[in-house]
């Protein structure tokens, strides 16, 4: 099945515009999704998340990625994000590909905030993915680092910095504590060897999950279903894990 790509520029509720890249399957899609990045890279993850949507096209599956604001080719300061402007945007994403493909529902493939979102707008959503979740935020970000008050950001990379906004939002917003909200059946995809985002993390969601889901465990791999300290994800294992998980998440939408 031959795939089609279009790059629409999205504008968010508050004005910005983000680039995004739309991948619909040479017949009319049966499913859609959108896919989220995480903080600090773009909406390809490295070419994860481009060699994923061309899975998701092969099976009939529509999919919208974007760079998330002040990423990549989309507008704003990356020091500006915030968990509300997330959510808001992945609305935006939503809409514009339930209005593409003239589906009633999407589903939502990747980062942590997906989680929320489908607790929050079960009407919207028919299937969840998340992808090496990390479900607390406060106790992943600033517990063990007080010295945000005084610096204003915490930079966990050089590509990633998180400002006040985002910093004072973690206090509310918590997808670890929606999670018996969710609706949509929810597949949970986690590294056993993931030293940024803990395994153990996704197993103890289980616990809280009532709805249909799946913990799928990659034993032995890093963030991002690689191997560790590869970025490119060059080596040859990466490959393999990262294939397999596309062809299991494909599988979660198609069943």
């Amino acid at each position: 099945m031959t795939a089609s790509s279009d790059f629409p520029r999205l504008r968010t509720l508050d004005g910005l515009h983000l680039q995004s890249t739309l991948v619909l399957p040479e017949a009319p899609a049966e499913h859609a999704a959108v896919l989220v990045h995480g903080g600090g890279v773009t909406r390809d993850e490295g070419g994860f998340f481009t060699r994923l949507a061309a899975g998701l096209a092969e099976a009939g599956i529509a999919s919208l990625r974007f760079d998330h604001r002040g990423h990549g080719e989309s507008e704003g300061r990356q020091q500006d994000l915030t968990l509300s402007s997330m959510l808001n945007d992945i609305r935006v994403a939503v809409a514009a590909i339930r209005a593409r493909t003239t589906l009633p529902k999407a589903g939502l493939i990747g980062a942590s905030i997906c989680g929320y979102y489908a607790a929050k707008r079960p009407d919207e959503i028919e299937r969840l993915v998340l992808l090496n979740p990390r479900l607390d935020y406060k106790k992943r970000t600033i517990d063990n680092r007080v010295y945000w008050t005084e610096q204003g950001y915490i930079e966990f990379s050089p590509s990633l910095k998180h400002g006040y906004g985002i910093l004072n939002e973690v206090f509310w917003l918590k997808p670890n504590e929606v999670l018996g909200e969710i609706a949509a059946p929810t597949l949970i995809v986690h590294g056993t060897k993931d030293t940024f985002v803990p395994v153990e993390s996704s197993r103890a969601a289980l616990a809280h999950l009532t709805t249909e889901h799946r913990l799928l465990e990659i034993d032995g791999a890093q963030h991002g279903f690689a191997v560790h300290d590869d970025p490119t994800y060059a080596d040859p294992q990466s490959q393999e894990w990262q294939a397999f998980v596309i062809r299991e998440v494909t599988d979660w939408f198609s069943c």
